[in-house]
């Protein structure tokens, strides 16, 4: 006995469909990107070739990574400053350590130096309740005087693996972009794994999660070794894009990590953002350096302008979350 499958039900006249709603910060961070990437491409028009664009990528990827180490801190509520000592004995071991002649192996043990490195302050602040700021001040002190131990002063080799790496093409794109591409794709694996989902509800409430049965302390012990090995993976491209090491390397990527990761939208508040925004954080930056060396204008503009950026995309998120909050009352 066969059953009559029920009518299709018509969608009612004038109906449309629902896009998906981009939140304005983000909004605003995308058009701000687009905006000085135009404005570069007028300042420096060889940005249209794709090895030319490679290179400014290139210069980008220490700060890419150091915003990946930033994001996975912020979002348990945290914070790194240890990120400028992991990066500086990242970079020097590889000059030093590694040399010319090393091959990946090496390199990767300089990641696990990075990933132990970040381990130590997730044990001062997980298990023996050191405030993040605190914990991380003293260990960046710490770690800077570990790399003026390897390295006195700038100097070194870097290994030939490394630096072919970096200026390699794979069908016909800067690698650049490969590495990009690969470290977002990382970041959401992660992010669909089991253990994103609790570093996440860590952020948003951390009693909530612990009720729920989450391992609290060993999920922000998780996240600060890998946001050490990502601060090392930052010393090591920079060790490979400048062809040497430096004990100090690390120590200015620290307020810039912090502000490509809030200009991008992850939220101080902790639960709320990822590495995609940061991305888009670190590209402005480095469209604004690009634009101000492009036009030859000193060095202080280029601080300026980030300051200005900084504020007003702070500002802009703030009204946002203002009439999230009111259209939700």
């Amino acid at each position: 006995m066969s059953t009559a499958s029920p009518p299709l039900e018509r969608a009612p006249r004038g109906a449309r469909l629902s896009l998906p709603r981009i939140p304005l910060g983000t909004a605003a961070t995308a058009l701000l990107l687009l905006v000085l990437f135009v404005v570069d491409l007028n300042v420096q028009p060889g940005l249209w070739d794709v090895d030319q664009l490679g290179m400014l990528v290139q210069t980008a990827l220490p700060l890419v990574f150091v915003a990946a180490a930033q994001t996975l801190a912020l979002l348990v509520r945290g914070i790194d400053l240890s990120v400028g000592g992991v990066f500086a004995i990242a970079n020097t071991m590889t000059a030093v350590w590694v040399g010319a002649d090393g091959g990946w192996l090496m390199l990767i043990a300089v990641l696990a130096v990075g990933l132990a490195a970040g381990a130590v302050n997730g044990l001062l602040i997980s298990y023996l309740n050191f405030q993040p700021f605190i914990a991380t001040l003293g260990t960046w002190t710490a770690y800077s005087g570990i790399a003026l131990m390897i390295l006195s002063t700038d100097g070194g080799m870097v290994p030939t693996v490394l630096s072919d790496m970096l200026y390699a093409s794979w069908l016909g794109i800067p690698s650049s972009f490969w590495i990009v591409l690969i470290a977002f794709l990382l970041w959401r694996i992660l992010r669909a794994s089991r253990f994103g989902h609790q570093l996440l509800a860590v952020g948003d409430d951390e009693e909530r999660a612990r009720l729920n049965g989450t391992p609290v302390r060993r999920v922000r012990l998780l996240v600060y070794a890998l946001a050490g090995a990502c601060a090392a993976a930052g010393g090591i491209m920079l060790a490979g894009v400048t062809s040497t090491g430096s004990p100090t390397s690390g120590d200015g990527y620290i307020l810039l990590s912090i502000s490509a990761v809030v200009i991008g939208g992850t939220s101080l508040a902790g639960g709320r953002g990822g590495f995609g925004l940061s991305l888009m954080g670190v590209f402005s930056l480095t469209l604004i350096s690009d634009i101000v060396t492009g036009a030859n204008l000193d060095v202080w503009v280029s601080v300026a302008a980030s300051a200005v950026l900084l504020l007003v995309m702070v500002t802009i998120r703030a009204l946002a979350d203002r009439r999230t909050a009111r259209s939700a009352a």
